[in-house]
């Protein structure tokens, strides 16, 4: 009884003109004793491949372009922070990377955002270990890493841009809004719910030069009602950072793999502070051993699924 009071007062709380999810409508088929992970799914030597329109909210208009996003398993070296390939080093362990690539064109020149998140399969033992994102454009680049150490996240920032310059800080362990739809493959019902500290979107601060703090969130699960994304029994979860006026909403199938079919993302403007939406929506997903597929004649792929 008091589980389905909490979760009742953590959806309200967020948007109470929506219906509300109840806890047996989350429970899937296929879930496991070890979450919701699908490991038949990933363990195929493969690569998920996803690639989505996009509409990107940039200074005082939107967008078109393309998001890519990678999901495969990897051995992790868990004091280097790096991809264990010559498994020397005991210190080891399975991780969910996902890479996002984001390019689109604001009117005369190009942006192209890159970020890469490293969450442990194990996450009774470690949370998201690293995050990495670069933002390259016409005027300069940025790069901002997290790794994670003792409860806390050791971050570095690279800028062309002065007032950000080049500088390391230490900001204490929260969720990272970067891993959130790694949870989602992992075990969506592990979504943080209510209020909650979370440290930005690393793309996010880039883009809107912003500093690389913890902020409160509030987080809501619903069942998807809407007409913008389409797929088989959709959940989405939302979250919103008061603070930046900014929500999100993150759509994904009820099911395993719980594909993530789009997401939007609300927030002021850089020139005239009106709300503009970004929005990515997922156009072909393939499981693909992409690494071994770069010949000039794997071009044909790219036409396939739609780049």
């Amino acid at each position: 009884m008091t589980n389905y009071l909490f979760l009742f007062l953590s959806l309200i709380a967020f948007v109470a003109c929506e219906p509300k999810i109840k806890v047996e409508e989350l429970n899937t088929a296929n879930a496991s004793d070890d979450g919701d992970f699908n490991k038949s799914y990933w363990e195929d030597g493969k690569a998920e491949i996803a690639v989505y329109d996009l509409v990107q909210n940039r200074y005082n208009g939107l967008h078109p372009g393309k998001l890519v996003s990678v999901f495969v398993l990897e051995d992790f070296i868990t004091d280097k922070h790096v991809k264990n390939e010559r498994y020397i080093s005991k210190s080891s362990t399975q991780v969910l990377k996902n890479i996002r690539v984001s390019k689109f064109t604001t009117g005369i020149y190009d942006y192209s955002l890159h970020s890469t998140v490293f969450t442990p399969l194990n996450q009774k033992q470690f949370p998201t270990l690293k995050v990495v994102n670069t933002m390259q454009e016409w005027c300069g680049s940025t790069f901002l890493q997290l790794n994670y150490e003792k409860d806390v996240y050791i971050a570095q920032q690279r800028s062309y841009f002065e007032a950000e310059g080049d500088r390391q800080l230490t900001i204490p362990s929260a969720i990272i809004e970067d891993a959130l739809m790694n949870q989602i493959r992992l075990d969506y019902r592990a979504l943080p719910l209510g209020i909650f500290p979370i440290i930005p979107r690393l793309e996010y601060i880039a883009l809107k030069h912003k500093d690389l703090v913890s902020l409160k969130a509030e987080g809501s699960l619903n069942v998807y009602r809407e007409n913008d994304f389409s797929g088989e029994h959709l959940l989405k979860y939302s979250y919103r950072v008061k603070s930046q006026s900014r929500v999100v909403e993150l759509v994904f199938e009820k099911a395993a793999p719980y594909t993530i079919v789009g997401f939007k993302e609300s927030y002021p403007s850089a020139f005239d502070g009106e709300i503009r939406t970004t929005t990515a929506t997922l156009i072909s997903s393939e499981r693909l051993a992409y690494w071994e597929m770069n010949s000039p004649k794997d071009t044909e792929i790219r036409n396939k699924i739609g780049l």
